[in-house]
């Protein structure tokens, strides 16, 4: 299967041990799996909430101006249902069409608060024909907690929604 076994990197917090191939070879089943759109991405966010570092996932649609939340999982729900393109971390990312990691969000006022312990953000563009129609965004209670391999592992997850969305 495309994209399932180059992660490699294994993971343990206090969701327990996980490895990115993992997650990504269940993502890749469900998302492949012909179900209902929400369903899959329902899938999506719950199975990335697995990665101990990921706290908060959502997924952005683009409509019209807006970026409007489609799918979560987390603790609760965030009050950033929708956000103007360009506003925020999330808008950022679909102005710039480009993964944007922030590593302490209490240093980028770009940053829109959502929950009081969310120290690091990363948000992944999904794009089709160099276009931004959706989104993936992360959330996490730990400083600095998105490095390569994350951006790596989320730009795969977002290129194979691209194929559903």
């Amino acid at each position: 299967m495309k994209g399932v076994g180059k992660f490699g990197e294994v993971m343990a917090g206090e969701k327990g041990k996980v490895s990115y191939d993992d997650v990504a070879a269940r993502l890749q089943k469900i998302i492949h799996s012909g179900s209902q759109r929400k369903a899959i991405t329902d899938f999506v966010c719950r199975e990335l909430r697995k990665v101990p570092h990921y706290t908060w996932v959502g997924i952005y649609v683009v409509e019209g101006p807006e970026l409007v939340l489609a799918s979560w999982s987390g603790p609760s729900a965030t009050q950033h249902t929708r956000i103007a393109i360009g506003e925020g971390i999330c808008g950022a990312a679909v102005s710039q069409k480009a993964t944007v990691i922030v590593p302490d969000v209490n240093n980028d006022p770009r940053y829109l608060q959502c929950f009081i312990n969310t120290r690091a953000e990363i948000v992944v563009p999904i794009l089709r024909d160099g276009v931004p129609f959706a989104e993936i965004d992360i959330d996490s209670d730990q400083l600095n907690a998105f490095g390569p391999t994350d951006k790596e592992f989320l730009e795969w997850v977002a290129d194979d929604l691209r194929s559903i969305l």
